[in-house]
């Protein structure tokens, strides 16, 4: 028994966690240019925080995805 649970530590130390997603790491700009209208400026800026939004949800899904993987004992 001592040594299954040995061996079983042993693996659960050794995982190691996959790269994180470069697309994660990127950070928005809104791409306003100075003397754009302000209707223009504000649509540029939704427009930016959307893509901001979106990506944070496809981050946290990806990272609930490896820890429930982790938890379930599945890589």
């Amino acid at each position: 028994m001592r040594t299954a649970a040995s061996l079983s530590a042993h693996v659960e130390a050794s995982k190691e966690l996959p790269g994180y997603p470069e697309d994660c790491r990127r950070k928005e700009a809104s791409g306003v240019r100075l003397g754009e209208p302000l209707d223009v400026a504000l649509i540029r800026t939704d427009q930016a925080l959307g893509r901001a939004n979106a990506r944070v949800m496809r981050c946290g899904r990806w990272y609930d995805e490896i820890k429930q993987g982790y938890a379930g004992g599945v890589q």
